[in-house]
């Protein structure tokens, strides 16, 4: 069902299915909006932004706190759908209902921390610094954080007077349902939110239409690559491109080497490695503690359960077969490269998307094989020096998120300054990231608009105005 003016009817688009990554089963079957219903979309939302934007801030908040107070009354709602459509498991599906529940506070500070008004004296005259919304920004959701990373889009969109159009991963159109049916409970007036299904041409449709304002985007670099060319049409409307990574974890003097793997361990197999934040690319001291580090990922790795009832259960299937082939194809295409198998990633013989960590060491490995693979991958670099170790973390066109696990701080002072990334951590995981801080990237990671904390500034856009009172 697509959410259009207040009205759930059905797309008069082509057909498809959501498939349970858990057992691929099919679990909801819809179809996409036709381009009659994508323009009448974008009409009732031009129509419903000006009441949206002239009604206050003070207005606005009573109904984007009425929905987060709905988030708390279904936490198990939404958690039950986020396990059914992307197979996470049970605590990582609630992790991502309490990352969406804590938007609400993080936004509002961020509305008036980064865009709300200044004033400052200018001789005899009055200095003030406003912000305006853009007017319809088309929020395009991932499937990874069907829930969470959309409403990091939507909420400081709505509170800053933007209406939204939102395109939800086609992988979770239950998630996206739910969530508008939140939105319309909450009393959301008609056309302010709309949901709209789709592929690439949906999307291309939207970015296009003259009466939309902006497109924010989470998803892979290859699509985001497009829209920038896409969007480089129409400088007059604000691009958003929150990309992936390959991330590099630089271990480096330190004695706590079970501590060191277990962070490692969750870096980079979390979520099925299906994390955009997700270390990539381990990179080791030469020496006899590092092996040892390795051999205690990889027993770890070997103990996994992938049965749901075991309390070894750890983490859930990739999201589809084709994500299974994809990262089964990396894997052969980095061993033919001349990569050393120290585990080997496998398709488990089951009835949903499972496979095993993999782990290589592309040591000896001289072609740079640059690129993010959703799934539970890590490959590993020996180097002898400290400064050899920041040169291979900065080898690539990414910048999301990098770390380092090290005894003596003094390293990271050097890392943190030296490391091209938008998230670095010190003696914690790669995904470890606050809603309260800014989230993005550099290179091929984005395109310098942070979101997290800093998504309140491309929802708004200031105006500078100079006052004379004595006139």
């Amino acid at each position: 069902m697509i959410y259009i003016n207040g009205k759930w009817t059905e797309g008069d688009g082509s057909t498809f299915s959501s498939i349970s990554p858990l057992d691929n089963q099919p679990i909801w079957n819809g179809n996409y909006a036709s381009n009659s219903q994508i323009s009448r979309a974008i009409n009732s939302a031009y129509d419903a932004f000006p009441d949206w934007n002239k009604r206050g801030l003070d207005s606005r908040l009573k109904i984007i706190k009425r929905f987060y107070s709905l988030l708390e009354v279904n936490k198990d709602k939404i958690k039950d759908l986020i396990r059914l459509e992307t197979g996470k498991e049970n605590s990582d599906s609630l992790s991502e209902v309490n990352a969406s529940i804590a938007k609400y506070q993080n936004s509002l500070n961020a509305f008036h921390s980064r865009t709300g008004m200044s004033s400052s004296s200018l001789g005899e005259n009055i200095q003030i610094t406003n912000h305006k919304p853009h007017g319809i920004l088309n929020v395009i959701g991932p499937f990874n954080f069907p829930f969470h990373l959309p409403n990091g889009h939507i909420t400081p969109a709505l509170i800053a007077g933007n209406v939204v159009i939102f395109k939800p991963s086609e992988h979770t159109p239950l998630v996206s349902e739910l969530m508008i049916k939140l939105w319309d409970e909450a009393g959301i007036p008609n056309g302010v939110m709309t949901l709209l299904h789709g592929s690439k041409d949906v999307v291309r449709r939207l970015a296009k239409h003259p009466k939309t304002n902006g497109l924010l985007f989470t998803g892979g670099h290859v699509a985001g690559i497009s829209l920038n060319k896409l969007m480089a049409n129409y400088p007059h409307k604000i691009l958003a491109l929150e990309l992936g990574g390959n991330n590099p974890l630089v271990v480096w003097n330190t004695r706590k080497l079970k501590k060191a793997s277990s962070l490692i361990f969750e870096s980079a197999f979390i979520s099925s490695g299906q994390r955009c934040t997700c270390a990539r690319r381990l990179i080791l001291q030469d020496s006899k503690s590092s092996k040892k580090i390795i051999e205690l990922i990889k027993n770890k790795s070997k103990s996994l359960s992938y049965i749901e009832s075991s309390k070894e259960y750890f983490y859930g299937p990739l999201i589809s077969k084709a994500a299974v082939k994809s990262f089964i194809d990396f894997q052969d295409l980095l061993i033919k490269a001349g990569g050393k198998v120290i585990l080997k990633g496998k398709h488990v013989k089951s009835k949903g998307n499972y496979v095993t960590p993999s782990i290589i060491d592309m040591t000896g490995v001289t072609k740079l094989i640059d690129k993010e693979i959703f799934g539970p991958m890590i490959q590993i670099k020996f180097v002898t020096s400290f400064p050899q170790a920041i040169s291979e973390a900065n080898n690539t066109s990414f910048g999301l998120s990098a770390g380092l696990i090290s005894d003596k701080k003094s390293f990271f002072d050097s890392f943190v300054n030296e490391v091209s990334a938008g998230i670095i951590n010190f003696n914690t995981t790669t995904t470890g990231a606050s809603g309260s801080a800014p989230f993005g990237g550099s290179g091929m990671s984005g395109n310098l608009r942070p979101a997290g904390f800093y998504a309140a500034d491309y929802c708004a856009w200031p105006v500078a105005s100079v006052i004379n009172q004595n006139l």
